[in-house]
């Protein structure tokens, strides 16, 4: 399992592939999208995937403190010690992130629904705003910085 600056087909992978989790997500922000024509247009300096061997278990990217991330059907195959590595990937490379750039906060919004997500920032050290926004969808999101 390793870290990479991520290409076009590893955004196009993660996009056929999403987690159950973060497909309802990604329905839930804006209804009518397809995850095959929006997350490969997340491609920038920014973005990274975690793989095991040619299979793309996350991808995720931070332009302009805007921190995202998505994962895989893959990683639901995981097993404990091997999502323990993958907690550490994320973790290490979150703290690269943030010695790289100290001044900048880093923030996003996740689906009240959410929890693998949310119970993984917690983890990694996420703060919350109190209450939840609604998604143009008609779903409620909580704002975190990280």
């Amino acid at each position: 399992m390793y870290k990479v600056k991520a290409t076009k087909g590893d955004l196009w992978a993660a996009a056929n592939d999403l987690s159950r989790g973060d497909l309802t997500e990604f329905h839930s922000l804006q209804s009518g999208r397809n995850p095959l024509d929006v997350i490969p247009k997340y491609l920038d300096e920014t973005t990274h995937a975690i793989k095991c061997g040619s299979l793309v278990l996350a991808v995720g990217g931070h332009a302009r403190g805007n921190i995202w991330f998505v994962t895989t059907n893959v990683v639901e195959m995981l097993s404990k010690g091997e999502r323990f590595r993958f907690y550490k990937i994320l973790k290490d490379h979150l703290r690269g992130i943030k010695e790289a750039a100290p001044e900048v906060q880093l923030g996003n919004i996740v689906s009240a629904d959410n929890h693998a997500h949310i119970r993984l920032l917690n983890a990694l050290g996420a703060t919350f705003a109190r209450g939840v926004v609604m998604s143009p969808a008609g779903f409620q999101f909580r704002q975190f910085w990280i």
